[in-house]
């Protein structure tokens, strides 16, 4: 039976997965079935943790691929080696159809595309069959996409990115804690460990000589020598948090009170007086700053809401973020 024959004889649905099969045959026999990098983004989002690393790899197909052009759409329409080892299941599929669960120790990848927007194209009353023909295969060039679904950590990468952010989460929790905390020096993983990055968020023990003080316009009152977290919750709205400068001695072990500020980064934004709930802090538009009720509650409807989280020293750091 001709294809064209075929494609009236069966429903839209199967019809245009047919095809999809079809033209990624002809693009696999014409260039190779080459996949895309595998990604991944391993993370961890907590109340009081926002941190993510995203991980990439290659993996190829090695020798031949095992079609099967009459299989259901639940089944795999090819199998296949990788490079890496792994076996590949190939599926195909149309719009929004489920895929099985893949397996652990195996790879899954999909060739999809959404249906034609115009339906009527794929009836043979609606348009003489060639131009349905044309139409169906320019769509498929267009749209349709190899993407991977699952490959298993085979190599140890993920379980490595996992590890980083486990440290760095410990790390900030416990800068968190020191910081929440009204009495004593910040606390670390590893009080040992002489190579671990600078706290978060506040200064060193040692009082700042006024007259060295690096003052930075973007966040009016800032203590000495503090370090500074950007929150991006938007395209429009960023967020600095850090610690102020109070009145009294500068050594900030001796406050009974550490106050924070939150401001408008890199300037103020349309709105920025009122962008944040009152349970956060309230708008001091003379500074120019929301000064925050409590630390921690700041730290977690941001981190909530932040698609990017950053610290450092230098606020000039996030710019571009």
């Amino acid at each position: 039976m001709p294809p064209s024959a075929e494609i009236r004889s069966t429903d839209p649905l199967h019809r245009l997965r047919r095809r999809l099969l079809e033209h990624l045959q002809r693009r696999a026999a014409a260039q190779g079935l080459r996949l895309p990098p595998y990604q991944q983004r391993v993370a961890i989002v907590r109340a009081l943790i926002n941190v993510h690393e995203d991980v990439q790899w290659d993996a190829q197909v090695v020798g031949p691929v095992q079609w099967n052009a009459h299989a259901a759409p639940h089944e795999p329409v090819a199998l296949a080696r990788l490079d890496t080892g792994v076996a590949l299941q190939l599926f195909v599929v149309v719009g929004n159809e489920a895929l099985p669960p893949p397996r652990p120790d195996g790879a899954q990848a999909v060739f999809r595309c959404r249906p034609p927007s115009a339906h009527a194209l794929l009836d043979r009353h609606s348009a003489p069959q060639q131009h349905v023909e044309q139409h169906l295969e320019q769509h498929l060039e267009q749209h349709g996409e190899l993407v991977w679904v699952h490959h298993p950590d085979t190599h140890g990468r993920l379980a490595a990115a996992q590890a980083r952010l486990d440290a760095r989460s410990r790390q900030i929790y416990s800068n968190w804690l020191a910081m929440a905390s009204e009495a004593g020096g910040p606390a670390t993983v590893d009080d040992a460990d002489e190579s671990r990055p600078a706290p978060l968020f506040y200064a060193p023990v040692s009082p700042a000589v006024p007259e060295r003080l690096r003052r930075h316009a973007c966040a009016p009152g800032h203590a000495p020598h503090v370090s500074f977290t950007f929150y991006r919750v938007s395209a429009s709205e960023a967020w600095l948090l850090y610690l102020l400068e109070r009145e009294g001695p500068l050594d900030w072990r001796t406050a009974s009170q550490k106050h924070y500020a939150l401001a408008p980064y890199p300037d103020w934004f349309e709105g920025w007086a009122d962008a944040l709930p009152s349970a956060v802090g309230v708008a001091d538009k003379a500074a120019g700053i929301v000064r925050c009720k409590g630390f921690l509650d700041a730290v977690t409807y941001l981190s909530r809401r932040s698609r990017i989280t950053r610290s450092s020293r230098d606020p000039d750091a996030f710019r571009g973020l």
